[in-house]
């Protein structure tokens, strides 16, 4: 049979898709139900999740292990105030630089959303790891993706999600 060149470039799509997902997200948390937050402070509710955040087990704080004083944080990544907003949007990721730990707008292709929502993020282990209390609770998870949803600003985002934006309808 002769290949088209439509015909090829189409099986070129359809491998170079089913290699990019090789690596998707598993076991994720479901919080389309989850009311919406569209005006997000980062310091007071992102960092203060990195601080200080309640888990079914207790309290504990990302910093406990992403914090850059000695020797290095854990995965390179230092999520101490005034450090972390700069560590993470934009940012490739330590583990696969051809993923963005935040891309703005976009939370289901961010590794910091995947690593708190989904048992196999595509990329390491989810966080937190299960030694610290277990993982976030669905509000919380909730409200990163509500943050990178809404652009993943360093201050108070309160812009509308992107047009034609299905609320929480990530589906790995």
């Amino acid at each position: 049979m002769r290949t088209t060149p439509a015909i090829a470039v189409a099986a070129g799509i359809a491998l170079a898709c089913a290699s990019a997902y090789a690596g998707a997200p598993l076991g994720c948390t479901r919080i389309a139900d989850i009311p919406p937050d569209y005006a997000i402070t980062y310091g007071a509710a992102i960092q203060g999740l990195f601080d200080d955040y309640a888990t079914n087990g207790g309290s504990a704080g990302c910093i406990d292990c992403h914090f850059a004083p000695p020797p290095m944080p854990s995965g390179g990544l230092d999520l101490s105030a005034g450090a972390s907003w700069g560590h993470l949007v934009g940012v490739p990721s330590g583990e696969d630089a051809s993923i963005l730990y935040v891309v703005p707008g976009r939370p289901e292709e961010s590794l910091l959303f995947r690593k708190v929502n989904c048992d196999t993020p595509g990329v390491g282990a989810r966080m937190p790891l299960d030694n610290y209390g277990g993982g976030l609770l669905p509000e919380q998870q909730a409200l990163i993706y509500d943050w990178i949803a809404n652009g993943a600003l360093p201050g108070t985002s309160t812009t509308v999600f992107r047009d034609g934006f299905d609320i929480r309808g990530f589906v790995p």
